[in-house]
C-alpha cells in the first residue's frame, strides 16, 4: 500500500507540478498585463508580507511528522488522539495571533511597505492585507487536518487535491482577470480555495482515517519538548523565508513597485525551479522519520540521499540548460519587454540553488535525528549576509544587484557549510555523493555546449520557435544522459513504468 501510494503520489505531484505552471505560465502574463505593473508589484509585495504571517507556526508542523510517526510505528492510538488535539489548539490559538498581527499591520502601511509606494499602491496594499491574512489565519486549524493526511502517507489524495488547487484556481482566475476583476479577486478567490481544501481534508481524515482528537489534560510536558525540538526548526524557517523575501522588501523601500513586478517575475521562475526538486523528497520525509526511529544505518540513508540527489541533479541542470537556451526570448514573450531584466535574475537565482536543491532531503534527515540546530545558524548567517551585501548592491544595481547579493551567501552557506556538516556529524557519505554526481558531469557536456550555441547565436522567436529549440534541446539532452548519465539500474526506474503505461494504452486501442 505504502510502495503504490508513494509512486502515485510521485507521479501526481509531478504531473500537479508541470500542469500547474503551464496553467501558471499562462496566467502571469495576462495577470501582469490586465494588473499592470504597478499593481502587480504591490501584489508581489504584500505576498512576502503575508508569508511572514505563517512563520507563527513555530516549525511545528515538523514536530508533528517527529511525534506522530514515532505513535504511529508502535501503535499508541491515544498519544496520537492527544497529540491532535493539541496541535488543534495550538494551531486554532495561532490563527487568532495571526489575524490580530495581520490586521495591525494593515492599519499601519507605511511602516510595513515604506516611503516609495502611492497612495493609492499603499489602499491596494492594505485591502490585500486584510483579506491574506483572513486566508493565513484559517489555514493554520485547517493544516491539523493536511498533516494528518501527509504523515498517514495517503498521498493519492493530497497530491490530487494539490492538483485541484495549483491547476484549477489559477484557471478559474483567468476568466476573472479577462472580465475586469483585479487583484482583490484573486486574494478572494486563494481563499476560498484554502476553505475548499481544507473541508475536502477535514472529510477525508474523518471519513477514511477515522482521525481522533483528545483535548483533556493538555500535556505542557510533550509541549515543551516538541518546542524545544522545533526551536532550531522555526529560526531555520524564520532566517530562510526572510532570505527569499528581503530583497523584494529592498525593492519596494528603495526602489519602487515596479522594480518589485520585474524581480518578482524572476522570483515566480526561481519558485519553479526549485519546486522541481523539493516535489520529489516532501513526499520522502515519512519514510526518512521512520529509518530514523527503526535505528536504520547511516549507509542506507546515504544510499537513499544519494539516489533522490541524482535524480534532482539531473532535473535540475536539464531546465538550467534549457533556460540557458531559451529563456531570454521566454521571458520576452511571458513578462514582457519591460520584465526582460528577469532572465538575468533568474540565472544568477537558478545557479546557487542547486547545491542545496538536491540536497533537501538532508533537511529532514537532519529534523528526524534531531540534529537541525548547525543549519538554522547557517540560514542565520546567511540571512545576514544577504542583508549586508544587497543593501549597497540594490542601490547601486536594483534588481540584479539584491539577486547577487542573495546568490552569494545561498551558495556559501546551504552549499558548502552544510556539506561539511551532513559529513561531519550528520554520517551522510558525502564524498560519495559527489562521487555520484560528478559521474553525470560528462553527459552534460554536449548538452550544456548546444544551449549555450542557441542560446547565443540562433535569434529564437516566439512561442513556436522556443518550444522548437527546446525540444532539439531537449531531446539531446535525454539521449546524452540516457546514453552516458543514467545507470543500469536508473535506467530500469525511468524505464519500467514507461513501459506499463505504453502497454496499458496500446491495449486499450487494439481493443477498440
Amino acid at each position: 500500500m505504502k510502495i503504490n501510494q508513494i509512486k502515485a503520489g510521485s507521479l501526481l505531484s509531478y504531473l500537479s507540478l508541470i500542469l500547474g505552471t503551464v496553467v501558471s505560465l499562462v496566467y502571469t502574463p495576462i495577470m501582469i498585463e490586465r494588473l499592470g505593473q504597478s499593481e502587480y508589484g504591490v501584489y508581489s509585495i504584500v505576498l512576502p508580507m503575508v508569508s511572514y504571517l505563517n512563520l507563527f507556526s513555530f516549525g511545528l508542523g515538523s514536530a508533528y511528522t517527529r511525534y506522530y510517526t514515532r505513535y504511529k510505528e508502535a501503535n499508541d492510538r491515544f498519544s496520537m488522539a492527544k497529540l491532535n488535539g493539541m496541535f488543534m489548539i495550538i494551531y486554532t490559538i495561532i490563527g487568532f495571533v495571526v489575524l490580530a498581527v495581520g490586521c495591525t499591520i494593515a492599519a499601519n502601511p507605511r511602516l510595513a511597505f515604506g516611503e516609495k509606494l502611492t497612495d493609492s499602491e499603499i489602499e491596494l496594499a492594505v485591502r490585500l492585507m486584510y483579506i491574506m491574512t483572513v486566508t493565513a489565519a484559517l489555514s493554520f486549524p485547517l493544516s491539523v487536518f493536511e498533516s494528518n493526511t501527509m504523515v498517514n502517507e495517503r498521498y493519492v489524495f493530497l497530491k490530487a487535491l494539490g492538483f485541484v488547487k495549483s491547476v484549477i484556481n489559477p484557471l478559474l482566475i483567468i476568466p476573472l482577470l479577462m472580465i475586469g476583476l483585479r487583484s482583490e479577486a484573486i486574494a478572494y478567490m486563494s481563499l476560498a480555495f484554502t476553505l475548499f481544501s481544507g473541508i475536502l481534508n477535514i472529510w477525508y481524515c474523518f471519513k477514511k482515517l477515522d482521525i481522533r482528537f483528545y483535548f483533556k489534560k493538555f500535556d505542557f510536558k510533550l509541549l515543551f519538548s516538541m518546542f524545544r525540538f522545533t526551536g532550531w526548526v522555526f529560526l531555520g524557517i524564520v532566517v530562510d523565508q526572510l532570505n527569499w523575501s528581503v530583497d523584494k522588501i529592498l525593492l519596494a523601500w528603495m526602489r519602487g513597485s515596479e522594480h518589485v513586478a520585474i524581480y518578482n517575475v524572476a522570483s515566480q521562475l526561481n519558485i519553479y525551479y526549485m519546486s522541481m526538486a523539493t516535489t520529489f523528497s516532501g513526499i520522502l520525509t515519512p519514510k526518512v522519520h521512520q529509518m530514523v526511529a527503526n535505528k536504520v544505518s547511516n549507509k542506507e540513508i546515504s544510499d537513499l540521499f544519494i539516489r533522490v540527489g541524482r535524480f534532482q541533479f539531473i532535473i535540475l541542470t536539464m531546465i538550467l540548460f534549457g533556460f540557458v537556451a531559451v529563456g531570454y526570448p521566454f521571458v520576452l514573450c511571458w513578462a514582457g519587454q519591460a520584465n526582460a531584466n528577469a532572465f538575468v535574475i533568474a540565472l544568477l537565482l537558478f545557479v546557487p540553488t542547486i547545491l542545496p536543491s538536491i540536497q533537501n532531503l538532508g533537511i529532514e534527515i537532519q529534523r528526524a535525528k534531531n540534529m537541525h540546530h548547525f543549519r538554522s545558524m547557517v540560514y542565520v548567517l546567511v540571512a545576514v549576509l544577504n542583508i549586508i551585501i544587497s543593501i549597497p548592491l540594490c542601490h547601486f544595481f536594483g534588481e540584479i544587484g539584491v539577486a547577487v547579493g542573495t546568490a552569494i551567501p545561498v551558495f556559501i552557506g546551504n552549499g558548502l557549510l552544510m556539506n561539511w556538516y551532513y559529513h561531519k556529524y550528520i554520517g551522510l557519505d558525502i564524498p560519495r555523493f559527489w562521487r555520484r554526481i560528478m559521474a553525470i558531469l560528462p553527459s552534460l557536456v554536449i548538452p550544456a555546449i548546444v544551449s549555450i550555441v542557441i542560446g547565443i547565436f540562433v535569434p529564437v522567436q516566439g512561442y513556436l520557435g522556443i518550444v522548437l529549440f527546446g525540444a532539439i534541446y531537449l531531446v539531446i539532452f535525454i539521449i546524452s544522459v540516457w546514453l552516458l548519465g543514467l545507470t543500469n539500474r536508473e535506467k530500469e526506474i525511468v524505464s519500467t513504468p514507461v513501459k506499463k503505461v505504453l502497454y496499458k494504452v496500446l491495449s486499450k486501442i487494439l481493443k477498440v
